[in-house]
C-alpha cells in the first residue's frame, strides 16, 4: 500500500544520510589501539609478532571498541549498498589487511615453515576473528572465561608459526621471570612449552620438572625475557600448554646462574633464620605467607600449606591461582628443615626436637616431622603388626596411609613427632592436634612404636614430649583414646604425670576408653 511504500522510501533516504555521514567518519577516523598496534608492528617491529598478536585477543575480549570502531562495524554493514561508502570501507580493509598480512609473516618466520598454511588464509582468519569478537562480545553472554580464549588463541598463534622458529638473541634490557606449570607426562608437551616461549623470544635459562598426579609433570621456568615481554603474555602462552600457570619476577642472580642464587639464599639463611618463611614462599611461588601459632589458623586445603616450622610455630603459605602440589609441599618443608639441620649442628636445637637416650642405652632423636619423612613412615607401618595397626587405627585396614601422610606433612594445627635412629629411619610416630572445633583448648594425642622398638621406653619418651608441647601450644587439657584391651597403652598413659579420667565415648563404644586430663 501506499503508506509502506511511503515507510520504505523514508527509510532508503535515511539509509542514504546514514551512508554519506559514514563516508566522512570513516574516511577521518583514527585506527583503534589494537588495530594500530598491528599496523605498527608490521612497520616498525619492535616485539615478537606473536606477543602483539596475543595482546589483540586479550584486549579484544575486554575492550571491542579497541579493535573495530562500532562506525567501522555500520559502514561495513552498509557499505554493500553504497559505492561511494564500499569504496571508502575498502581503502581502509585493504590497509588493515597489508598490516595483518605482514604480522602473519612475521609470525611464520624465516625458518622452516609449515606449506599446508597459507599466509594469506591465516592474514583472513585473524581479521574474521578480531570482527567477530568485536560485534559478539557486545551481545553474548558466553564470555565469561577470558583465560580460556586467550589460550585457545595461544595455541592457534603458535600453530601458525615456523615449525623451528628463528630464536632471537635477547638484546636490550631483559626481565628475569620465574614460573610454574602443569602440562602432560610426555615429552611432546615439553617441547611445545619450550616452542611457544621460543616465539616470544624466551630464553629458558633452567628447568626443572617432577612427576605429580594424574599422568602429569610440574615444570618449574626461570627465563630470561625482553623487556617488552609483560607477565600476562608469559601466563597466556605458557597455558596454551598446561593448566595451573604462575609467573612471578625473578632476579638478576637467576639468569646469570641460579647455582649462585640458591648458595647465596642459603648463607643468608644462615645468618638469618627467621628469613625462611619467605625463602619458603618465593620457592613455591606462593602469593602471601604468615607465621601462626601452631594451634591456630587455617588446616592444608588445595590453596593453603601448612607447614611445621618450629614446635611452636607454623607457616602458612597461600595461593589464589593455582592448587599446591605435593612436591611443592616437599619443596617449601624441606627449605624450612634446613633451617632445623642448621639450628642442629650449632647446638641450638631444643626449638626442633631433642636427643634421648632409650632403656637399653641406644640413642634416637625425636624431633618435627616432614614431609620427606613419608616414606620412612610409610615403611614404619608396614614392619608393624596387623595388631599395633589396629590398636593405633582401631580398624584392620591400612587407613593410617590416608590419615597420617598427610599429618606428617604439617598440614594441621598441632604438631607431629617422629623418632628415628640411624640413617633417619622412622622407628616412632607421634601426633598432638585440637580436638573438636577450631579453637578448642583440648588436644588428642596418639603414639604408635615400631614392633622391633617396643619395651624399651621409647613410647614413654615419645608420650612425654607430646604432653610438653601440647603445654608449649597452650592446650590446658589432653584426651587419648585407646582400646579396651590394649592393656599396655593403659598402664603406660596411668604412669605420666597426670591425673586421667575414665570414660567410654558413646560413638566408638565400649571397646574404646576414652581418657581424659588437665594439662595446664
Amino acid at each position: 500500500n501506499k503508506g509502506t511504500e511511503r515507510a520504505m522510501a523514508a527509510r532508503s533516504r535515511a539509509t542514504e544520510r546514514l551512508a554519506e555521514d559514514l563516508v566522512r567518519v570513516v574516511d577521518e577516523l583514527p585506527f583503534p589501539p589494537v588495530a594500530e598496534a598491528i599496523r605498527q608492528q608490521a612497520a616498525h617491529p619492535s616485539a615478537s609478532a606473536l606477543q602483539t598478536v596475543m595482546s589483540a585477543a586479550r584486549q579484544a575480549l575486554s575492550s571491542p571498541a579497541a579493535t573495530w570502531d562500532e562506525r567501522e562495524i555500520q559502514a561495513l554493514a552498509l557499505a554493500p549498498d553504497n559505492d561511494v561508502l564500499l569504496a571508502s570501507v575498502q581503502r581502509r580493509l585493504d590497509q588493515r589487511w597489508a598490516a595483518v598480512l605482514e604480522v602473519v609473516r612475521q609470525l611464520r618466520g624465516s625458518g622452516h615453515v609449515d606449506p599446508t598454511v597459507d599466509d594469506s588464509a591465516a592474514a583472513l582468519h585473524l581479521m574474521s576473528v578480531g570482527l567477530g569478537m568485536s560485534m559478539l562480545t557486545r551481545i553474548t553472554p558466553r564470555l565469561d572465561d577470558p583465560q580460556g580464549w586467550t589460550a585457545l588463541t595461544a595455541r592457534l598463534l603458535e600453530a601458525l608459526a615456523a615449525i623451528d622458529p628463528d630464536v632471537q638473541p635477547v638484546d636490550g634490557q631483559v626481565n628475569a621471570w620465574r614460573g610454574r606449570v602443569a602440562i602432560r607426562s610426555q615429552p611432546t608437551a615439553l617441547a611445545r612449552l619450550l616452542r611457544v616461549l621460543s616465539l616470544l623470544d624466551v630464553q629458558v635459562v633452567s628447568m626443572f620438572t617432577a612427576v605429580i598426579d594424574s599422568g602429569e609433570q610440574l615444570v618449574d621456568l626461570i627465563m630470561r625475557a625482553p623487556a617488552s615481554i609483560d607477565r600476562q603474555t608469559l601466563i597466556q602462552a605458557m597455558d596454551s600448554v598446561g593448566r595451573d600457570v604462575i609467573v612471578g619476577r625473578g632476579e638478576r642472580q637467576d639468569v646469570e646462574d641460579v647455582a649462585t642464587r640458591v648458595l647465596n639464599r642459603c648463607s643468608e639463611l644462615v645468618r638469618d633464620p627467621d628469613a625462611a618463611p619467605q625463602a619458603a614462599a618465593d620457592l613455591v611461588l606462593a602469593d602471601s605467607w604468615e607465621v601462626t601459632d601452631a594451634s591456630v589458623g587455617a588446616d592444608d586445603s588445595a590453596t593453603v600449606l601448612r607447614l611445621q616450622w618450629t614446635l611452636e610455630r607454623h607457616v602458612i603459605l597461600r595461593r589464589r591461582n593455582a592448587p599446591f602440589t605435593r612436591t611443592e609441599f616437599s619443596r617449601a618443608s624441606a627449605l624450612l628443615g634446613l633451617v632445623a639441620a642448621l639450628s642442629e649442628l650449632r647446638g641450638s636445637a631444643s626449638d626442633y626436637g631433642w636427643s634421648e637416650r632409650l632403656d637399653d642405652g641406644t640413642d634416637v632423636w625425636i624431633r618435627l616431622a616432614r614431609p620427606h619423612d613419608t616414606a620412612a613412615v610409610a615403611a614404619m607401618h608396614e614392619r608393624c603388626s596387623p595388631e599395633s595397626r589396629y590398636h593405633r587405627y582401631f580398624t584392620p585396614m591400612d587407613t593410617w596411609r590416608e590419615e597420617n601422610l598427610r599429618r606428617i606433612s604439617g598440614g594441621h594445627r598441632g604438631a607431629t613427632l617422629v623418632a628415628t635412629v640411624g640413617e633417619a629411619e622412622v622407628i616412632a610416630l607421634g601426633n598432638v592436634f585440637p580436638a573438636g572445633e577450631a579453637g578448642s583448648s583440648s588436644a588428642e594425642i596418639a603414639v604408635i612404636v615400631d614392633d622391633a622398638w617396643q619395651r624399651r621406653g621409647l613410647g614413654r619418651k615419645m608420650l612425654e614430649h607430646l604432653i610438653d608441647v601440647a603445654r608449649q601450644l597452650g592446650f590446658e587439657s589432653l584426651t587419648a583414646y585407646v582400646l579396651a584391651e590394649n592393656g599396655g597403652m593403659l598402664r603406660l598413659l596411668e604412669s605420666l604425670d597426670l591425673d586421667w579420667t575414665h570414660r567410654v565415648d558413646h560413638d566408638l563404644g565400649a571397646s574404646v576408653v576414652c581418657l581424659e586430663a588437665a594439662v595446664a
